[in-house]
């Protein structure tokens, strides 16, 4: 059986996860796309030390910052710890939900053929998104009218192949590659919510993110790819100490809201709850 926990960051599933690999004795495998890479402990809000020393946390902390690493290899790792832990229970943990659609699903990537240097470039933006609004609507609203590269890419991959992206990745949404499969999701009260993200920083702060954020700036470099991440990224300006934390704080409640809008439209047969507690005992249920 494979348990997968999803919800916004800071509702409370890595806790769940605890005691649910505990009550099952199920490995924990990570989906969350920054606790992949070492150094990056206090502002990806990692499992402990100890935790990850305890023999039941996998794919966490296994990449060094300055290597690359995508859905696509994520998808190769998580099918590896599935059938490294064929027959046992396995708990999925995480908030990065393309990295889990794409370790459970017959996801599709997409084809990366070499697109001429100059391709479309006479077209003006309204007339890319024009053209691909008639073909592919999604994947048009979802890019938008001003990103000129992703709405080139778009047309290419369609004009090559005769398939839309939303056609290549609707193809395997809702293709489970496993049985026994069940998702638990947390969704927590709002104000509960902005409540634990508040006290998630001013701990993290507390406990020396800013002095992890500057160091890595200096080992890795500001434009690193990893450290444009949450928490880190904001201390690459020149913002005083107070305005960089509510910065901090903002930019992950709306990352909590993209989660929560991900999750909801690409998962199906997800079991919610507004607690803790309920979640646990449907978990256990299951046994």
């Amino acid at each position: 059986m494979i348990i997968c926990i999803i919800g916004p960051t800071c509702s409370g599933k890595s806790k769940l996860a605890e005691v649910i690999s505990q009550f099952f004795e199920a490995p924990i495998i990570n989906f969350d796309a920054f606790q992949v890479y070492k150094e990056m402990n206090i502002g990806t809000a990692k499992p402990s030390k100890e935790e990850l020393l305890s023999g039941r946390y996998f794919l966490y902390d296994f990449r060094d910052i300055d290597e690359p690493y995508d859905v696509a290899q994520y998808q190769s790792d998580a099918r590896k710890m599935i059938e490294k832990f064929k027959g046992r229970n396995l708990i999925f943990v995480g908030g990065t939900g393309l990295y889990l659609k794409a370790a459970l699903y017959d996801y599709k990537f997409e084809k990366e053929d070499p697109m001429p240097k100059d391709y479309l470039c006479q077209k003006t933006n309204e007339e890319l998104f024009k053209e691909l609004i008639e073909i592919d609507p999604i994947d048009a609203n979802k890019i938008g009218i001003n990103n000129r590269k992703r709405l080139i890419r778009a047309l290419f991959v369609y004009n090559t192949h005769k398939e839309s992206k939303s056609e290549i990745n609707q193809n395997g949404k809702d293709n489970l590659l496993y049985k026994d499969v069940h998702f638990i999701g947390l969704d927590i009260a709002r104000d509960v919510l902005y409540k634990n993200i508040n006290l998630r920083v001013d701990a993290m702060i507390n406990n020396g993110l800013e002095e992890e954020a500057n160091a890595l700036f200096i080992k890795y470099g500001k434009e690193n790819r990893a450290l444009q991440a949450i928490g880190y990224k904001e201390f690459n300006n020149e913002l005083e100490d107070q305005m960089r934390i509510d910065l901090i704080k903002q930019n992950t409640r709306n990352y909590a809201k993209r989660q929560m809008t991900f999750f909801r439209h690409q998962f199906n047969d997800v079991h919610w709850f507004n607690s803790l507690e309920e979640a646990t005992q449907y978990a256990k249920n299951l046994k």
